[in-house]
């Protein structure tokens, strides 16, 4: 027998709707030496007008960025730094609507001081970030992660997106609203600020008795890993239990579901 366990929600990866332009392109352009000036990496420089183009870049790399942008539908980060050669800057495309896209960098080990420099076209709606420190240095400094409870207006939803063994990001109200309807997402209230926060679902199973428990960790980099901890050492599987739990975390943390119970 299937029964289901939390508060449920869930967010349907819905991308790219209604426009051409990807979440994020790659431009081949070096901007001028004078954006390196008390440059830091996790401060790029945000462009959204093609008069503001040549502010940053010359002649040629302006001609190549008005052809290649639509500012009426794109904005352009401009990230510039120096530091060690190795240094390399990574981003991720997080499963959510609109997107979410945390920058995050890889310092290298060599002790050559180099200029970087990357410029990115991101379409207008995209939530990018960038993390205020390197990383936690004790518990006060991690991420806090908040469970946050909803009333589904239609309870048999919870047993269509139960059990998946997934988790799926939230970045605003309307995602929410795309998979429960307005009136189970307006239960939210002002549970969660969607400027700072984002909203996760699990989506999750175990068997039992006894149950496996859903719990979640904070890594050294900040990074959260909910995962499904067993009880061990005992016979299970007489049933199975599915369960959806979504939680409030920092916007742009990195979270990740461990879908192999420990």
């Amino acid at each position: 027998m299937y029964r289901w366990i939390g508060t449920i929600v869930i967010a349907l990866a819905i991308t790219g709707i209604g426009s051409a332009q990807p979440a994020i392109k790659e431009l081949k352009v070096t901007p001028e030496k004078s954006v390196f000036k008390d440059s830091v990496w996790n401060r790029p420089s945000v462009i959204k007008s093609a008069e503001d183009v040549g502010k940053y870049f010359g002649k040629d790399a302006m001609e190549t960025i008005n052809k290649e942008v639509d500012f009426k539908k794109q904005i352009v980060l401009v990230f510039a730094w120096r530091g060690s050669g190795g240094d390399k800057l990574e981003y991720r495309i997080l499963e959510s609507f609109p997107e979410q896209i945390p920058f995050t960098l890889k310092p290298g080990k060599t002790d050559d001081l180099r200029s970087h420099t990357h410029v990115f076209a991101l379409r207008s709606n995209v939530r990018w970030s960038v993390p205020v420190m390197n990383g936690p240095k004790n518990d006060e400094t991690k991420p806090t992660v908040r469970p946050i409870k909803l009333k589904l207006a239609d309870p048999t939803l919870a047993f269509k997106i139960g059990g998946k063994s997934k988790l799926t990001t939230m970045a605003d109200l309307d995602a929410v609203k795309n998979v429960v309807g307005e009136a189970s997402a307006n239960s939210l209230g002002d549970g969660i600020d969607f400027q700072k926060e984002a909203l996760v679902l699990v989506s999750w199973t175990t068997s039992g008795p006894p149950d496996g428990v859903l719990k979640h960790e904070v890594k050294k980099d900040g990074a959260i890993v909910f995962f499904v901890q067993g009880p061990g050492g005992n016979v299970r599987g007489r049933r199975a239990r599915i369960g959806a739990d979504f939680f409030a975390v920092p916007r742009g943390t990195n979270v990740s579901f461990e879908s192999k119970e420990r």
